[in-house]
């Protein structure tokens, strides 16, 4: 497994970072998108896209930091 990132600005928001958890070259199995600015964090289990397009361009994160965010979104869905 590998983790990677991207982010953008998104207007109004602030900067948003995407996470994806990659296994072989480019597989996304899962995804989510947080937005420290605004303390948001949306999960996607079955993400709308499967093949990670140019993973070379992506910023390598820690599978802990992945996770951490993982779990807070899963808490804040079931409340």
């Amino acid at each position: 497994m590998k983790y990677l990132e991207t982010s953008q600005i998104i207007p109004s928001k602030g900067m948003s970072y995407t996470m994806y958890e990659i296994e072989g070259e480019d597989t996304i199995l899962r995804m989510l998108t947080f937005i420290p600015d605004n303390d948001e964090i949306h999960i996607y289990p079955k993400p709308p896209v499967k093949k990670l397009y140019k993973p070379e361009l992506c910023k390598k994160v820690e599978e802990n930091e992945f996770l951490g965010l993982w779990s807070m979104g899963e808490e804040r869905k079931k409340g």
